[in-house]
């Protein structure tokens, strides 16, 4: 039988060696949060309700009552969160409807953790005290900077002034396609330009932490009015080279407003002519009960590519990927 047949090719896509130093990964992960007093859990993988997220689509199940994949356990943890749960992690699948590449397979893994009693600055700390312990005391660098100082940086537009037309010239002159369909709304060319020519700026071999981005990309995080001028979104990424790894929030608990947020994102998809989701009221109803906290989730997968400097591709850290599923 010819291995190089898709059809019939059974074998794994990484090496055993791989699947081994990724189980040690793991290992050391739950080492971790055993030794910080924060329980693990696990949620469901389908759910009634979806995320309505414009920039992400799940995976619908038929039945007798449909459900979807889910995109990430957030709810589920804030709903555990609200019921009294104190900190708590899941490491665990989910599923986005995307294509299959160097960065992505539709089905992949996820840490996601939520610390009481801290914001999202605190929190950052935590994940670097994670990332150092997994790379055993030697953390190849970590740099801080908020998401207007990078835009600063390195277009020299200041977007809490900056007009359509200058920030779509500045993508264009750095070879950053603006598709039709987005190029009328400052928030997704923002995005657009942060996803591709802002992050590949970012210095390769080291995390940066983005941090205080604007308060339109707020999805599930607190808003800080504090510069009126201004008003940010308290939440942050964390890249490594120029792959997001990780997104975390100082998280919402206001209930209307977040309701509010989960119908513009529907209204969103609707001008878009994309399906829209049904909203999460069970989450709606635990909100007013959900604790100060902040939550991350980081992309595993990803983050091996981090720790395992021979890995190039996602494909090398997954036993079967999406084709050989």
């Amino acid at each position: 039988m010819n291995h190089s047949d898709g059809q019939t090719d059974w074998h794994p896509v990484a090496s055993l060696q791989s699947l081994k130093r990724r189980a040690g990964y793991v290992r050391m992960i739950r080492q971790w949060f055993h030794s910080q007093n924060v329980l693990e859990v696990e949620t469901p993988n389908l759910a009634l309700a979806a995320v309505t997220d414009p920039h992400i689509e799940s995976f619908a199940v038929a039945g007798s009552h449909q459900r979807y994949l889910r995109t990430s356990a957030e709810f589920h943890l804030k709903r555990l969160l609200a019921a009294g749960s104190g900190d708590i992690y899941e490491l665990g699948k989910v599923f986005r409807v995307d294509e299959s590449g160097r960065y992505h397979n539709p089905e992949f893994t996820m840490l996601e953790w939520y610390r009481c009693g801290m914001d999202h600055h605190a929190l950052i700390n935590d994940v670097q005290d994670l990332l150092c312990h997994l790379h055993h005391g030697e953390l190849p660098g970590f740099d801080k900077i908020s998401y207007r100082d990078l835009w600063l940086r390195e277009s020299a537009l200041d977007i809490a002034s900056v007009e359509l037309p200058a920030l779509i010239t500045f993508l264009t002159d750095s070879g950053c396609e603006v598709p039709e369909a987005v190029a009328d709304d400052l928030n997704s060319v923002l995005d657009l330009g942060m996803g591709t020519v802002i992050a590949d700026s970012l210095p390769e071999d080291r995390y940066t932490c983005i941090y205080e981005y604007p308060a339109s990309q707020a999805s599930l995080a607190r808003i800080d009015r504090s510069d009126r001028k201004w008003p940010v979104a308290r939440r942050f990424e964390i890249y490594f080279g120029s792959v997001e790894l990780a997104n975390g929030y100082h998280e919402l608990s206001d209930a209307s407003e977040q309701l509010a947020r989960f119908r513009e994102d529907n209204s969103v998809r609707e001008r878009a002519r994309h399906q829209t989701m049904p909203i999460d009221n069970r989450l709606i109803a635990s909100l007013s009960n959900l604790p100060d906290c902040a939550g991350v989730a980081i992309g595993v997968d990803r983050l091996l590519m981090a720790l395992l400097p021979e890995v190039t591709s996602l494909q090398q850290v997954l036993s079967f990927d999406w084709e050989r599923a």
